[in-house]
């Protein structure tokens, strides 16, 4: 029996606009502008979009192609710092935590859709006994930002084990953001089964230490040909769940 299953966070549960992704990264590079200017080095907003750009190859570079993460403070200071090597030092301790507030709370302001049917899916799975819990990749915004998303969408109270690459320094398809959710909630990897929409992050991931791993095809996502469930609509993902777990064969 399937008794935990995982979801991913970004593009599985949630979906966000093009729309709204340009509003939130207005208000962090707005954030970054006050930033460095309350560091005595007030820059021009071309130069902080430049900035804001330049950043995130570095933390491409330095930890998300190497499946690590850094915390949100580690981010912000990497981000001010490719500014001006040193410059996050100059803030006071109250102006470093209005910067990080305004640098990771942009998703607030514009909060992304929940994905058609995830409300569904994670209602019906909770009717039928089995427990929840998240294992997601974090980018600009961290976990305890978007716990706040999920509680706004009244999903929160839903998931038990919530593992963010942010909060444990690890992303997926690393084997450890998995092993650690799964202790969280008590579970063995033969009863747990983990959702999301990337091939390599969480198909391969999770199938990685013994998970079985559903595809989230929406979008015309070419579906993943190592997955024990391909799912195009979250609205079947309960009914797919227990017909696998019965024996049935790959959707």
């Amino acid at each position: 029996m399937i008794r935990f299953v995982t979801f991913d966070f970004w593009d599985t549960l949630v979906t966000d606009s093009p729309e709204n992704l340009r509003a939130q990264r207005a208000l962090r590079v707005a954030a970054i502008r006050r930033a460095l200017a309350e560091a005595g080095s007030p820059t021009g907003e071309a130069d902080v979009e430049e900035i804001h750009d330049r950043s995130g190859v570095l933390l491409e570079e330095r930890y998300w192609s190497r499946h690590r993460d850094p915390s949100p403070e580690e981010q912000l200071r990497l981000v001010l710092d490719t500014a001006t090597p040193g410059i996050a030092a100059r803030l006071t301790p109250s102006a470093f935590a209005a910067a990080l507030d305004g640098y990771t709370s942009p998703v607030l302001a514009h909060p992304p859709a929940l994905s058609p049917g995830a409300d569904r899916a994670v209602l019906e799975l909770a009717a039928r006994g089995v427990r929840l819990g998240i294992v997601s990749n974090t980018g600009r915004t961290p976990g305890m930002v978007l716990r706040k998303v999920l509680e706004r969408h009244g999903l929160l109270r839903y998931f038990e084990a919530i593992s963010y690459s942010d909060e444990l320094g690890v992303r997926k398809p690393e084997a450890e953001i998995f092993r650690v959710t799964l202790a969280r909630a008590g579970r063995s990897v033969e009863e747990a089964l983990h959702i999301g929409d990337n091939p390599d992050a969480d198909v391969a991931g999770a199938r990685g230490i013994g998970m079985r791993a559903a595809h989230y095809t929406a979008g015309f996502r070419v579906p993943s040909a190592h997955a024990d469930l391909i799912v195009p609509d979250l609205r079947l993902l309960a009914e797919e769940v227990f017909r696998v777990a019965s024996g049935g064969t790959r959707g």
